[in-house]
Formats: C-alpha cells, sequence, structure tokens
C-alpha cells in the first residue's frame, strides 16, 4: 500500500542534485494535533532547525491523527497529503524528516508495504516495437467515459422487503433484480414469491411478470450475476408508474436493481479525465436527460469508492449549463495503492408525469502519487545498426524504486510533408532512486518500407510505474529531431 509515495515521504524526493533544494518536515508523535507547530514542537526548536536550511521557508510543521490507525486516511492519507502539498508547492528535491514517538511509524510502515509491492515485479529489462498502420487516428489524450444509465438500485433489508417496498417506473416493461447480499446468497428470493401490486392491484405466483429467471437458471447462464439473484420483467401491459414488491421469503439484505430499457430518462455521469495525479482536481459532471432536454433533478449525491473499499461522500451543485458537477481535491494518497479503479456513483431523484424518477449511474477513474518524471532531456543514442533506425533516450527522475515503463509513437514525414504515425515502441526496467537514461528503440524490423521518413517526431510520450500501472507523467507532443540519427 502507498508504494507509489515512498520515495515522496522517505529520503530524496527526486533525485540529488549539486544544487539540491532541500526542505524539511516535522511530523508530530501520538495524537490529534491541528497546531503542532505551537502545542509540540514549540517554535523556538522548529526556527533553530530550518535557519540551518539554505532557504529557511523550506519546512512543514505536520498536523494529522495519530490517534487513528497507520492505513486510516487521517494518519498515513493526512501525512501523504500535507507532504505532496508541501514537496509540490515548494519544489523540493531533497526531504529531511524529523519524526518523534508514532510520528515515525507511519512513514516507516508505508515503507515495508511499498517495498513489499515493488520486489514482487519482474527485474529484466524489456523492449519492443511495433509497426502502425499509417492512416489509425490515435488519440493521444484519452476520452473520459460517458456512462448513461436507465436504472436505479437500493439495498433493502428483509423486514422492508417483507413489509413492501417501491419500484417507481417512467415506462412500462422495467426489469428488476433482487441479489441477495452476503450470507442471504444462499437462499435466494424467486420471482415466483414475490408479490407484485400497482394501485389496488396484487400480482403473485408469477402473474404480472414476464421473462421469469430464477437464481438456478441464471447461475447455468453466462451473465456475471451476483449468487442467488433473480430477475424478471414487469409486464408492459400493466403500464408505468409506482409499483410495490414485496418478498415475504427475504432472510437478510438484497439489492433491488431496476432497470428500464425503454425509457427516455437517463443520467449522464462523467469525470473530466481518465486518470488523475495527487495534487490536482477531479470534475464529476451528471445530467438528467428526458429525450433531447436537460432535467433539473430534486437531489443528487454521490460518493467515490475506492479499491480498497474506502467510502467519500461528493456534494453536486448546478453549474452554467444547468448540469451538475461535483469538485474534489485528489487527495486519496492513503487508499491508492491497493491497484484497481475508483468508482464514482451519483443516485438523482426528481419529478415526472408518471411519479418519481429515480436514476442512479457509475463511472470510474484511476489515481496515482507521482513517483518519477521527465527531466525534460533527451538524445539520440549511436547504434550499429543498418539505416533506418531511431535510437532515443529519455532521462527519468526516479524517486521511489519500481520498475518503470517507457512508450511513445514515432511519427514521420510523408512525401506531402505531413506527419503520419510509423510505429511504437516501449521498454519497461526497474530503477533506483536517481537519473535514468531510458530508451526507445525503432529499428529497420519497423521502419523499412514506411511511407514515412525524416524528420522525425516522438508523440505521446508515456512514463508509467508497473506496480500500480500509475500513469507518471504523459507528453503529446515530446521531441522533434531533424535528422534520422
Amino acid at each position: 500500500m502507498y508504494r507509489a509515495l515512498l520515495g515522496l515521504v522517505l529520503g530524496l524526493v527526486l533525485a540529488t542534485h549539486a544544487h539540491a533544494n532541500r526542505g524539511v518536515a516535522f511530523i508530530h508523535g501520538t495524537g490529534h494535533q491541528t497546531n503542532a507547530l505551537d502545542d509540540y514542537w514549540q517554535r523556538p526548536f522548529v526556527d533553530n532547525v530550518r535557519a540551518g536550511l539554505a532557504n529557511s521557508a523550506n519546512y512543514v510543521v505536520i498536523n494529522c491523527n495519530f490517534e487513528k490507525y497507520w492505513w486510516d486516511s487521517a494518519a498515513a492519507g493526512c501525512l501523504a497529503g500535507q507532504l505532496t502539498t508541501f514537496i509540490s508547492s515548494r519544489g523540493i528535491t531533497e526531504l529531511t524528516m524529523i519524526t518523534h514517538s508514532n510520528g515515525g511509524n507511519v512513514p516507516a510502515q508505508i515503507s515495508s508495504q511499498t517495498a513489499k509491492a515493488t520486489t514482487a515485479l519482474e527485474s529484466e529489462p524489456v523492449q519492443f516495437a511495433w509497426r502502425l498502420d499509417d492512416a489509425a487516428a490515435l488519440q493521444a489524450v484519452a476520452t473520459p467515459h460517458l456512462a448513461s444509465s436507465k436504472e436505479y438500485w437500493d439495498r433493502r433489508s428483509a423486514d422492508e422487503l417483507a413489509a413492501g417496498v417501491a419500484i417507481p417506473t417512467t415506462s412500462p416493461g422495467a426489469i428488476v433484480r433482487l441479489s441477495p447480499v452476503g450470507d442471504a446468497s444462499a437462499k435466494a428470493i424467486e420471482a415466483r414469491q414475490v408479490i407484485l401490486r400497482k394501485g389496488d392491484q396484487a400480482f403473485s405466483n408469477g402473474a404480472g411478470m414476464q421473462a421469469l429467471a430464477d437464481s438456478e437458471t441464471l447461475e447455468k447462464g453466462s451473465a456475471p450475476f451476483p449468487a442467488g439473484s433473480t430477475v424478471f420483467r414487469i409486464d408492459p401491459a400493466l403500464g408505468a408508474g409506482r409499483f410495490e414488491l414485496q418478498a415475504a421469503t427475504a432472510s437478510g439484505d438484497t439489492v433491488v436493481h431496476v432497470f428500464e430499457p425503454d425509457s427516455p430518462i437517463r443520467l449522464d455521469l462523467k469525470a473530466d479525465r481518465v486518470s488523475y495525479q495527487a495534487g490536482s482536481e477531479i470534475r464529476i459532471d451528471a445530467q438528467l436527460i428526458d429525450g433531447e432536454l436537460k432535467r433539473s433533478v430534486d437531489e443528487i449525491t454521490g460518493l467515490v469508492t475506492s479499491p480498497g473499499g474506502q467510502v467519500r461522500e461528493i456534494e453536486f451543485s448546478v453549474d452554467k449549463s444547468g448540469g451538475y458537477r461535483a469538485i474534489l481535491p485528489a487527495d486519496f494518497a492513503a487508499e491508492s495503492g491497493i491497484g484497481g479503479l475508483f468508482e464514482v456513483q451519483a443516485f438523482a431523484r426528481a419529478k415526472g408525469a408518471q411519479g418519481q424518477v429515480l436514476r442512479d449511474a457509475r463511472t470510474a477513474f484511476s489515481y496515482t502519487v507521482p513517483s518519477a518524471r521527465f527531466t525534460g532531456s533527451a538524445r539520440t543514442v549511436p547504434v550499429r545498426m543498418r539505416d533506418p533506425v531511431v535510437y532515443l533516450e529519455f532521462d527519468v527522475e526516479v524517486a521511489a524504486a519500481s520498475r518503470y515503463q517507457i512508450g511513445g509513437v514515432l511519427y514521420g514525414t510523408d512525401k506531402n510533408g505531413s506527419k503520419i504515425p510509423v510505429a511504437m515502441a516501449q521498454r519497461a526496467e526497474r530503477l533506483e532512486p536517481g537519473v535514468h537514461g531510458m530508451t526507445l528503440l525503432f529499428g529497420p524490423d519497423v521502419l523499412d518500407g514506411a511511407k514515412a521518413g525524416a524528420p522525425w517526431e516522438i508523440r505521446d510520450l508515456q512514463l508509467v510505474n508497473q506496480a500500480d500501472m500509475g500513469l507518471q507523467e504523459q507528453r503529446v507532443q515530446a521531441l522533434v529531431l531533424d535528422s534520422t540519427r
């Protein structure tokens, strides 16, 4: 856990230079501090220590809650966030940490978890390249996924299901799925055990339903339904509006999922980027759409869930376009080391012609705490290989030991003077803290017969930490070459 943060908080933040920009962090011991400068360290002590820095303003006094377990966001997350902000804002290249009591345990635990994660990675360097279709329309910056939802879901207890739960619909033929949660999955609720009501009408033993699929049928199929799930379609002849579902045989919590494929009403949800780095800003946009028209909502709330299951609430507000936007800081350092995507969920409620409108949507993004970067220096490298060949080296500054991957697209100049994609190359190797040259080789095997040649360009240059596949840096147009070598 916290693997990408290690080099940032323990020792050299980025490779030491002759003129390193040094900083110092004061990390208090056990306790919940809000003013550690005066209540824990005392100003004369801090002033005496920072006087030894070339720039005495390069210091930070940490204020966190070390009464919590070290992995709690109020402890490790707080420490990581404050250090990251300090390092970024002051341009720190070498960091010294002064700790006391439990304050030293938090970065030590981060260190041990990081070591476990990175030592399991492949250690041998690997590089390869392949030819690209010159007519391919490449997209350097990935477009965020737009999730459009005509569904909603809710978790209900056995008592609620026995008493009856409301199922508001906006169009005929809604599809309902009942999925027991946890230990209750062994006791599925079969569709024929469900009583469906609309107004003063009651339907039981499968009446009022179509396309019933019980748990046994679903388990034999290839669709990834949760164990014990039951699915049925409300008979379209019953129309839309408010239904009530009653299941006296429920033995535990159940997720009631409603999908309205024929409804004109949907909830759109999108993050403004595919991937975020620590210290950036996350923007989540939501909009309720009826046909082609935007609709207002009575309420919209949201959650962000980390790969490890930690949940944060997010708040939406109306934006200038009439949609809804949530803005939150990318400060998930304490929740980023497990691997996987962060999930965003939005829950909207509005009034419609048939009564209440409910829509839930979900999307995802990736997040990383940078542990390496491009320095901006690059060069061609002599190589004993026949033309055509392009062999390049890019300097990478590493803060935390790990296996890093570099990749880029080589563009050439065609007979009309236009730039077209020719080949893609990648290299991966384990790097220790410091400055290293990482190479990309485009040899005759991918350049022979190409419809373009020099002058060359490298575009979409990416640096990735393979420990969590976190994107460290990306340069859309990275390098322009005047000649072949």
